[in-house]
């Protein structure tokens, strides 16, 4: 499956949040620069997580998360970004029926994955990187220092 951009921003803003949220607010142009994403953009996104539920946005404050990383559902933030204003999945001609048991499908793969799963996930591998880089280099997996 192709990941869209908007998606994958909005995987960005919410990782963004979640790492610095704390309760406070979070102004648009600290979250794209650390992301790394142009500002005008990364504000619809975020625009788009607050018309999802995922955020709240307060005007001359910023955003802050609404609901913690664990109850963000994969499938729903996909929902939020990728399926938005597709055909009613009620139709039943061909188009209709197919994207309906696309939506099921996608939806059963997904039952249970968060947002923090996939950080998580994206930490994991980082942290596996790292380690075959040492081991590249000679150096202890624990001290990091060269063994002899």
């Amino acid at each position: 499956m192709r990941m869209n951009r908007t998606l994958a921003y909005g995987l960005a803003c919410l990782q963004y949040l979640g790492a610095n949220n704390g309760g406070s607010w979070n102004q648009v142009a600290d979250i794209a620069r650390f992301q790394g994403l142009p500002a005008p953009y990364c504000n619809k996104v975020l625009q788009a997580l607050v018309h999802a539920g995922f955020v709240e946005s307060l005007k001359g404050k910023g955003y802050r998360l609404r609901k913690d990383l664990d109850d963000i559902s994969v499938w729903a933030l996909m929902e939020a970004f990728t399926f938005n204003g597709a055909p009613a999945p009620e139709r039943e001609e061909i188009p209709g029926r197919l994207y309906k048991k696309l939506r099921e499908e996608v939806n059963n793969w997904l039952v249970g994955l968060t947002v923090q799963d996939i950080i998580e996930m994206m930490r994991e591998e980082d942290r596996q990187k790292e380690e075959r880089a040492r081991k590249a280099k000679g150096e202890s997996p624990l001290t990091g220092a060269a063994e002899e």
